[in-house]
């Protein structure tokens, strides 16, 4: 039986007011840009992380350069692969699962 209820809208923003300058649909089409879509490399997620930043600037949201500076930090952290001999050669993620094993 239909009800007048409403789904619950997904918070794509965790750390911004996701109701504020549309940021919501912006973070939406940033996470499926390299998440659902299946990822990619360290290029995939620059574009992405850039086509947020010109999104939420041309939204006129004064958070869309400190929204890009977390981003770029955050992925180059969290999910890029890098070359090198360094602790983050690969998702540093999967270093963390692998040392608790």
């Amino acid at each position: 039986m239909p009800t007048d209820e409403t789904q619950p809208v997904r918070d794509y923003c965790y750390f911004l007011d996701h109701r504020k300058y549309n940021r919501n649909r912006g973070c939406q089409l940033h996470d499926n840009a390299y998440g659902i879509a299946g990822g990619g490399g360290e290029r995939a997620r620059w574009r992405a992380d850039i086509a947020l930043y010109r999104r939420m600037r041309g939204e006129g949201d004064p958070m869309a350069l400190p929204t890009l500076v977390a981003c770029l930090l955050y992925g180059w952290f969290f999910f890029n692969y890098h070359p090198g001999r360094w602790l983050w050669r690969g998702q540093l993620l999967r270093r963390f699962v692998k040392a608790k094993s």
